[in-house]
């Protein structure tokens, strides 16, 4: 069996001011997890945990760290807050 049979598959949600976003399970770099990852509310990205990758969870595109591309990162509908 490969290491990939043993990987999670699929996304989480990360939510800020109402704003969820789907982010896939792994970084495009060496597949950092990135639910383990540093999120910056006020920037709106997230940070490898493994080689520091910083991707936008507006865009997808990575803004620092080792060439990697892309996150493919999604944009869900915006939650209302009550209140």
């Amino acid at each position: 069996m490969s290491v990939d049979e043993h990987r999670e598959q699929g996304v989480f949600h990360v939510s800020i001011d109402g704003q969820e976003y789907r982010v896939p399970q792994y970084c495009p770099h060496r597949a950092g997890r990135l639910a383990h990852g540093e999120i910056n509310r006020q920037r709106r990205t997230i940070a490898c945990p493994l080689h520091y990758s910083v991707f936008s969870l507006e865009t997808g595109e990575q803004l620092s760290g080792p060439p990697c591309g892309r996150l493919a990162v999604e944009k869900c509908a915006v939650q209302r807050q009550d209140g």
